[in-house]
Formats: structure tokens, sequence, C-alpha cells
């Protein structure tokens, strides 16, 4: 997230919070782009308080000369509240999801995939700048929702994922209200899958990975067009054919890349990098 520090952070905030703002930027977990009064303001405060800083400042300083380019999304951070800011900001960005390992996986190998390194360093084990909360279902996401958000004083920093659960393009799902409900509780940032569950979103390297001895069912997946494909219960589908569908859809050990997102259908690149930028605007 960018932070848009007003001046007088440096000037009549708390100290101890104004270094620890900084210290976010440093160490790369927000970024800042000051403009040239916030700059000088902050260098100033620096150089009586914490000298170390004063050459992160004296680069930021630099860099306020030039145009920021944009940002998904800005944190607006006054004096006021300097503590509250500090603390929902030092907080990891949370996903609500149905199934942390799933889903998890699910949105990791999405942001390797398509390249969005800033989500997959957020996820990295010595980062832990986003988490994901487990829903164990749909059903209480609505309420685990407000609770995480209920964590966060002035920036809410949380977002959901939900499978649609639609049997077709035209069905409105069991999901969609619960979708309702959230934002209700406070929690804005919904992402509603388009086609029925996570798992139609596994490419078929993935299912080709699952099922080796099994390549005449995946065949018979990839014939399928995805305007019904997309709306497989695959679980049901697999189990059918007697393979179980694990519950981690996504190893780490299958690297995936766009291309192998874009072959289940024309669509999915694109609605894939909203839910992308959806995190990143939590970040």
């Amino acid at each position: 997230m960018r932070l848009d520090i007003e001046p007088e952070v440096f000037t009549s905030g708390d100290r101890l919070s104004a270094i620890q703002l900084l210290a976010l930027a440093v160490e790369g977990r927000h970024e800042w782009r000051p403009s040239l009064p916030v700059a000088l303001s902050a260098e100033r405060f620096v150089s009586e308080e914490v000298p170390a800083l004063s050459e992160f400042v004296q680069k930021a300083l630099v860099e306020a000369a030039s145009p920021a380019p944009a940002a998904p999304s800005v944190a607006q951070v006054t004096a006021t509240k300097l503590k509250e800011f500090v603390a929902d900001l030092r907080r990891p960005a949370t996903l609500v999801v149905e199934n942390r390992i799933a889903d998890g996986g699910f949105v990791r190998a999405v942001a390797a995939a398509l390249g969005d390194y800033r989500v997959v360093e957020a996820l990295a084990p010595d980062r832990q700048w986003l988490c994901f909360s487990h829903g164990g279902g749909s059903g209480d996401i609505p309420e685990l929702a407000a609770d995480e958000r209920a964590g966060f004083a002035v920036l809410v920093r949380v977002a959901v994922l939900f499978d649609s659960d639609r049997e077709h393009a035209g069905h409105r799902g069991r999901n969609q209200d619960k979708v309702e409900k959230c934002v209700q509780h406070g929690v804005s940032e919904v992402h509603l899958l388009a086609w029925r569950m996570m798992e139609n979103y596994a490419p078929f390297r993935i299912w080709e990975h699952h099922f080796v001895y099994k390549s005449d069912h995946v065949e018979d997946l990839r014939a399928i067009a995805p305007e019904h494909r997309g709306y497989l219960h695959l679980k049901e589908w697999f189990k059918a054919r007697r393979c179980h569908v694990p519950k981690r859809v996504f190893p780490a050990e299958v690297a995936l890349a766009e291309e192998d997102f874009a072959e289940l259908g024309p669509d999915v690149v694109s609605e894939l990098r909203e839910l992308l930028a959806m995190i990143n605007r939590i970040l």
C-alpha cells in the first residue's frame, strides 16, 4: 500500500509511531513516494530523531522530484490518528477463504504464474505480509470477515474470496447473498468466482500431475467446452471416474505459467488478474 503521509506526522505526530511508519517503508512492506514538502519535513525529523534513516529519506527526497506512478491503493496517513494507522499497516493484510490449504495454494499459483511478484513476496515465509483466514466452508465467512475487519481501526485491509457454486452461467449460486452480507459488515473487497469452484480454475497440467495414470480422463475434461466445463462439480466428476481430488489442488512443486490458465478459457486470465488486483488493494 502506498503511504500518503501528511507533513504534520513528522512535526506533531507521535514520535515512535512516525519512526515505525518510516521503518515499514524502509523494509518495503509499504511504498512511500512523498511530495517535496513531506520529504523535507521527514528529513528534518530523522536528522533529529533517527539519523540511521537519513539515507533512505534522502533517496525519497530525490524521488520526490519525479511524478509517482499509479498505485492500487493509497493510505492517507494523518498525525491525529497516526498510532492507529501504524497499527493497521503493521498487521498482515487478510484474505478470507473457504479453505486455507486449497485456496491458499490457488492464490499462490496464480500470483506466480501471472507474474504478480508483490503478492508472491507478501506470501513469502520471511514476509507474511498477507495471510489467509480459514473459513471452513462458505457458511461462516461473512461473520469471519466481520471479525477480521474488527481488528483494523482506520484501514480495512481485509478481502474475501468465494466460490460461486453456480451450476450454469445464468445461475445465481448460493454465495451471492453471503457477498452482500460481507459488504454489510464493512468488507467491500470481495471476489466471487465466475465459475463454480476454485477447482474449475485448475489448469490441465494440474490434473495431469494428480492423475498421471488416468490421462484419458484429463483428455475427456479438456474436450468439454469452457462454458460447460467451468460449472462442472469437478470433485464429483473425477470421483465418478474413481479419481480422488486432493485437498491441495495446486501443489507447490507444479510451476504454472499464464498460458496454462489461458488454455482453460478466453476470460480466465482477465478474471484472475482482477482477483490479484483486489489483493493488491489491501496489501
